[in-house]
């Protein structure tokens, strides 16, 4: 579970901005809003972030998945190989050639972890993972460039590990692959139990199709998951029955796999005569995102994960977008604490007291281009039960285009050169 995340000097975040799913303390809405673990540590099950394009809303999902993918880069990297991720702020001569650098606050089997990393285009410069075992700071591991301190609670080979461990590598990543216990479990929250997903183009649609695809055959007959998943289809009224999947004897680059759905067929007359199948690839755009998107959001449900979505909304009727959203808010549904970050423009979410006020967030860009992140709580003036859309429409809240109708004019005469 996510509490903190903290970017700086990454696309157009230049200074250091952070998101939090900690709650307001002088908040008291939505109290099934909030999940608590243990008797220190209280979140929120969800979050929502709006703004106008460009503003930087797919930056700040950039980011996390930028250090998600950071932690999970391959160990075989060679020397002087350039991190993809490395992306500063290129607006200002201070930053252009400054370290982009993240931050993970963390819950992880009820202990809080903190994990940081500056780099810059070929090294990494600084890298540190603590933890509160007894709710008080304790170092695991501080780096910077290739000098290392050792907190007493890390075990195993950790100084040859870092001897190992080259300068545009991650200690965390190559301690986990030496199997190196604690830093295997901090690994696994990134690799397992975080899921961004960008949802910016076909690739990675189909890409997250053939991971439910997979997950689909994986399942035996009555595994629980498969139970579920249909169930849930069903619930969105889609009219699909059930559905299966089969390998393509010839796959293409982006699809492994052809979903086959099931619906009801009738005769003229309209009385039920059997079932017809055909491909998902038959099915709406909004239908094929809810498979995906369905069975996603239903693992992270029940194994207690992170789902960060970026452009949520595309392709789904604001009804479906409340339900989902509604599915990590209730209890009995999510009771393993899975929480939901996402990036919308559906304004409809903010007048449905779907929200509380420190779930709701807001990134515009100041007149130097850099994004600014703050929470609805952050806004002075704003009530419990305010007419948040209609505030947020006007622009009284920030983060919505500037939009200068008049400074536009069509040209229809042509060019006529000198």
């Amino acid at each position: 579970m996510i509490l903190e995340f903290s970017i700086e000097n990454y696309k157009s975040f230049r200074e250091r901005q952070t998101f939090s799913l900690v709650p307001d303390e002088g908040k008291s809405e939505a109290a099934n809003h909030l999940v608590s673990v243990g008797d220190k540590y209280t979140m929120l099950r969800a979050a929502v972030i709006y703004g106008a394009n460009a503003s930087g809303k797919s930056n700040f999902i950039k980011a996390l998945e930028a250090l998600r993918s950071l932690v999970l880069l391959p160990a075989d990297r060679g020397p002087r190989e350039r991190f993809a991720q490395y992306a500063p702020f290129q607006f200002n001569d201070r930053t252009q050639n400054a370290p982009t650098i993240f931050s993970l606050d963390f819950l992880l089997d009820g202990i809080r972890y903190t994990y940081s990393v500056s780099i810059s285009a070929v090294a990494v410069l600084k890298e540190s993972l603590y933890f509160y075992p007894q709710g008080r700071e304790a170092k695991l591991f501080v780096r910077t460039s290739q000098t290392y301190e050792f907190g007493d609670y890390l075990k195993g080979q950790r100084s040859v590990v870092a001897e190992l461990t080259n300068a545009n590598q991650l200690f965390l990543s190559k301690g986990a692959g030496n199997n190196i216990a604690q830093l295997i479990d901090v690994y696994r929250f990134f690799s397992e139990s975080l899921l961004v997903i960008p949802f910016d183009d076909a690739k990675s649609e189909a890409f997250y199709l053939n991971l439910i695809a997979e997950r689909i055959l994986k399942a035996k007959k009555n595994d629980l998951f498969l139970r579920n998943f249909t169930a849930l289809l069903k619930s969105f009224d889609t009219g699909i029955l059930d559905f299966r999947v089969e390998e393509l004897e010839n796959p293409g680059p982006n699809s492994k796999y052809d979903i086959l759905t099931e619906h009801t067929h009738f005769d003229n007359a309209g009385k039920e005569r059997g079932t017809a199948t055909f491909s998902l690839e038959w099915e709406s755009k909004g239908t094929q995102k809810l498979f995906v998107l369905g069975g996603l959001l239903l693992q992270a449900l029940m194994q207690g994960g992170v789902m960060v979505i970026d452009e949520f909304e595309r392709s789904l009727h604001p009804l479906i977008c409340s339900y989902l959203i509604q599915l990590f808010h209730d209890p009995k549904i999510n009771s393993r604490g899975a929480q939901l970050v996402l990036a919308t423009h559906d304004t409809n979410l903010l007048s449905s007291n779907e929200f509380r006020r420190d779930q709701i967030w807001i990134v515009e860009k100041d007149k130097t281009g850099a994004s600014e992140l703050y929470s609805l709580s952050d806004v002075t003036g704003i009530l419990k039960g305010a007419p948040y859309e209609k505030w947020y429409l006007s622009g009284r809240l920030g983060g919505i285009p500037g939009i200068q109708s008049l400074d536009f004019e069509l040209n229809y005469a042509s060019h006529v050169a000198n």
